[in-house]
């Protein structure tokens, strides 16, 4: 199964930077912090898309829980938004978005502080990007497999890259938390090994919604959210076509085979 996944993959890729608009080479590739708001607004149809208050302040500080997202403010009290592939197409688009610069020497030390115990984690080159600045960004050496396209206009264009159908099924579980919530079953072999750094639910009448960490996406599979929420309530009524879970390798589409309609 997961040698087919690469294979499949790997040819996705091909096909795709073949009509891709930025050749390798061109210009600038980086990893970089972009808010919820921005990361969302080319791939969804409405809402808004704050980020992510938390109330135990630790979870957004730790990757099992938050891998794929970016905080800027130690004590956790809030996740910003996702860490994803850019293309400038220039040096002076890339310094127009103020980012500060991450490279492999950089370093930053997460401290959790659980049950009066506090322990400390220390991350360095990209992986500092976890606890960075908006718009702060580490190069890459060539071209990623997905990316977004910078804008003068402090836009972020829809992603680019491969796209996989992944046979699954959503389903909608009970949970306490939340008045909806929908399971992905059947993707466990292909997320094992990779970072949820985004999520949209698409329903059957063309509607987008964005997920965010903890809030919405939890464990890479589990999605719940309250249909009170501006950008939620978009979804009130519609039946659910697909998930569509956002990695650095590729946009995975699990299909919902049968009618999950969000009441």
């Amino acid at each position: 199964m997961k040698k087919l996944l690469s294979l499949l993959l790997a040819l996705a890729t091909v096909c795709c930077f073949f009509g891709a608009s930025a050749e390798s080479g061109e210009g600038v590739y980086a990893l970089m912090t972009i808010p919820y708001s921005l990361f969302y607004e080319a791939e969804t149809t409405g809402g808004q898309y704050d980020s992510v208050s938390s109330a135990t302040r630790v979870k957004p500080l730790m990757m099992d829980y938050a891998g794929g997202s970016f905080h800027y403010m130690a004590d956790g009290r809030e996740i910003t938004g996702v860490i994803f592939p850019i293309h400038a197409e220039s040096e002076e688009l890339l310094a127009s978005y103020g980012g500060e610069e991450v490279t492999d020497k950089s370093s930053v030390t997460v401290t959790v502080n659980s049950k009066g115990k506090k322990t400390k984690t220390k991350y360095t080159g990209k992986d500092a990007l976890f606890q960075s600045y908006p718009f702060s960004y580490y190069r890459l050496s060539e071209a990623p497999a997905v990316y977004k396209e910078l804008g003068w206009d402090s836009a972020f264009g829809p992603m680019q890259g491969p796209v996989i159908a992944v046979a699954g099924k959503v389903s909608v579980v009970s949970d306490p938390h939340v008045q909806v919530c929908l399971s992905v079953e059947g993707v466990g072999d292909v997320l094992s090994e990779l970072q949820v750094n985004a999520a949209v639910l698409v329903g059957s009448d063309g509607t987008r919604v964005g997920m965010k960490h903890l809030e919405n996406i939890w464990l890479k599979t589990f999605f719940g959210f309250n249909l009170d929420s501006e950008a939620y309530a978009l979804l009130k009524g519609k039946r659910i076509e697909s998930v569509e879970l956002y990695t650095h390798e590729a946009k995975y589409v699990i299909g919902a085979e049968d009618a999950v309609t969000i009441d």
